[in-house]
């Protein structure tokens, strides 16, 4: 396809945004001579391969010129507002390999087109609006190994869809998924901790329920129908607290679900007794009376029981049980000390003999964590990030490197890799997304980096996106205090000191209860690249890839801005917010000017001190900035906020080490 072609018809699309908040399109120019260098846009050998614009908060449509896109391998369009239907056109895109439009408003019905992709392996379309259900073309899609849709497309299903040994994982969104229980996720996490030195017989089970759900897959030829209530029982099987769940009501099911053998030939017991001259006991009624000739031809050969020993033993039995109360309060306690003392040795003897501070990882213990990798939350510049789920209960982000071969791997970026983690594994602050692993296997090739993970988003995203949280300024300043003490920390508490490469709201993750967590969890490649990318609203940006930490208390005075007024770091309309900012930070007077007109009110005396603040931290000689001490020392004197304050509430980091330690040396 010539360029003309191709041009064009991505400048429909753009024709067709009616709202482009972070000026992802800025540079899309119908005078340059390729598309390649666009925003978003990616090219191999000229020819466009991926439009990516995911999470960018774009308000539109979908344009039917996109199915134009003949050489188009991968489209991402997750997390904006696009409204309307999916295009009959998108069809014609017969190389497409994935097709994310989660999170939008479409609406309609699924198009019957899409099952003539005849390329397609991932097709992700939940939290939209579709109707209907899912078109039986989809049975065409031969190569399609992930479809996730809302709940209500499968509920009213009655297609079926052919078996090409393919797994299909129904992925239903709830959105209020984020909001947790502190007290009961503590359990979970201390349930999932303790799990494998406490509960064998709970791991056999698992084993077993998971054979189960090996058969599912095996069995990909039955219906559709089959497939989800096999998806079902996966879901109910990865919360750690389900029992064995009957097939559901809907769905005819002939599997038999598998007990636990509960016969004394299990475990420890030997199979057969041995001959000591005494008769075992009988387990159970059924084994009474299905072997009720060998038993009576038994006793003819043993030994007569004496009565008084009977009797004896049943008041030692009695008496052993009424005194059995108070062992748990004692013993229980003991070995959750004990196992505790015991990972934390552990975990300081390892850190202390890795070169890197953290453990290494397999990629199968990831995919599993993952769910085969099918939850992409972010997709920038050759790098993917997906969400994981360890079986404590703690949420995870896994960065992963899209390079599928070690020749395409040079040793210049094995060795950018291994600095990153081992720089990474140093920092360790609960307002930091912390790194607690990662991987490095050569078959199949795999680089990964293994991050705690922050469930409500960025900071950038609740500052400029209508449909996020609005942030009060009691939680705007709480933030403010976060990002400052964590700087403070890397920057004087760690020796060699450490400063961020690109301090901006968009690496800046809140938690559930809404602390702040500066983050780097993009990769080596993606981290580089990202720095110059519209995606944080910062087009002119001077940072330097590996920036010191005059640079980082510059960032933090124009994120002060950003926080206080709401406004993006650079549009065209008002040029950089530094500009903008400077008429009023000079007049006390004016000072109000510069809050965002969302809130609903604001303490003038802390806006004063950020302001001072502001102005010292933006001055243009790095030598005349202040350190972030004093910094954070003049902003907790005027807002009264601990470091124990600052941090969130509720911290899954130690017990996700203690598992992804566990899983290393099993």
């Amino acid at each position: 396809m010539d360029f003309g072609d191709t041009g064009l018809a991505l400048l429909e699309f753009r024709a067709r945004i009616d709202s482009d908040p972070y000026g992802a399109f800025a540079n899309w120019n119908s005078n340059d001579t390729t598309p390649c260098m666009w925003y978003g846009v990616h090219c191999v050998d000229g020819k466009v391969q991926m439009l990516d614009l995911s999470s960018l908060a774009l308000k539109g449509t979908l344009a039917p010129e996109l199915g134009k896109l003949s050489d188009l391998r991968s489209l991402v369009l997750y997390r904006n507002r696009f409204s309307g239907v999916i295009p009959k056109e998108f069809g014609e895109l017969t190389k497409l390999e994935l097709l994310d439009l989660r999170e939008n408003d479409l609406s309609g019905m699924v198009p019957a087109e899409i099952g003539e992709m005849s390329s397609l392996k991932c097709l992700l379309l939940y939290d939209n609006k579709f109707e209907g259900s899912i078109p039986s073309e989809f049975g065409k899609l031969k190569l399609l190994s992930e479809l996730q849709f809302d709940k209500n497309l499968a509920s009213i299903l009655a297609t079926r869809i052919g078996c090409a040994n393919r797994k299909f994982r129904l992925r239903i969104w709830q959105s209020s998924w984020r909001q947790f229980n502190g007290a009961g996720l503590l359990f979970i996490q201390i349930q999932g901790a303790l799990i494998r030195s406490l509960n064998t017989v709970l791991i056999q089970w698992f084993k077993l329920q998971k054979d189960t759900l090996a058969e599912c897959n095996d069995s990909c030829c039955g219906s559709f129908e089959q497939q989800m209530a096999c998806n079902e029982r996966r879901g109910l099987l990865g919360s750690s607290k389900n029992l064995p769940a009957v097939p559901a009501t809907a769905v005819p099911s002939t599997e038999q679900i598998i007990a636990l053998p509960t016969t004394r030939s299990s475990g420890s017991f030997p199979a057969v007794p041995k001959e000591t001259g005494t008769k075992s006991e009988p387990d159970d009624e059924s084994s009474e009376t299905n072997s009720e000739p060998a038993d009576q031809s038994s006793q003819a050969n043993s030994k007569p029981v004496d009565q008084s020993s009977e009797n004896s033993k049943g008041e030692t039995t009695a008496e052993k049980s009424s005194g059995d109360l108070w062992k748990y309060f004692i013993i229980i306690p003991c070995i959750l000390v004990f196992i505790a003392f015991v990972a934390l040795a552990f975990m300081c003897r390892k850190r202390a003999a890795k070169g890197i501070g953290v453990p290494k990882l397999n990629r199968s213990e990831l995919e599993t964590a993952c769910e085969d990798f099918s939850n992409i939350v972010q997709a920038i510049d050759g790098c993917t990030v997906y969400k994981g789920t360890l079986s404590s209960g703690v949420e995870i982000a896994v960065t992963s490197i899209c390079v599928s071969s070690s020749k395409e791997w040079p040793k210049s970026s094995e060795t950018g890799f291994r600095r990153k983690i081992d720089r990474l594994s140093r920092i360790n602050h609960k307002n930091f997304v912390n790194l607690i692993g990662y991987c490095m296997d050569d078959e199949p090739f795999s680089r990964m980096m293994v991050f705690e993970y922050a469930p409500n988003g960025t900071l950038f995203e609740h500052l400029h996106v209508e449909d996020m949280e609005h942030l009060d300024w009691s939680g705007r300043v709480r933030i403010i205090m976060g990002v400052a003490y964590c700087l403070l920390y890397m920057h004087h508490d760690l020796n060699p000191p450490i400063s961020h490469p690109n301090l901006s709201s968009s690496f800046i993750y809140l938690t559930d209860d809404y602390a702040a967590k500066i983050s780097e969890i993009l990769g080596f490649d993606c981290a580089t690249k990202s720095n110059n990318s519209v995606d944080d609203g910062s087009q002119d940006s001077k940072l330097d890839p590996y920036a010191d930490p005059e640079t980082n208390v510059y960032s933090f005075g124009i994120l002060l801005l950003e926080i206080i007024s709401g406004k993006l770091v650079y549009s065209e309309e008002q040029g950089s917010i530094e500009e903008w900012a400077s008429q009023y930070l000079n007049d006390k007077g004016s000072l109000n000017n510069l809050v965002d007109p969302t809130l609903k009110g604001f303490k003038a005396e802390e806006l004063e001190v950020i302001c001072e603040v502001i102005q010292e931290c933006i001055q243009s000689e790095p030598r005349q900035r202040p350190t972030m001490k004093d910094v954070s020392s003049k902003l907790r004197q005027a807002f009264n906020v601990t470091p124990e304050q600052a941090v969130p509430r509720l911290s899954p980091l130690w017990w996700a080490e203690l598992e992804i330690l566990s899983m290393e040396t099993l």
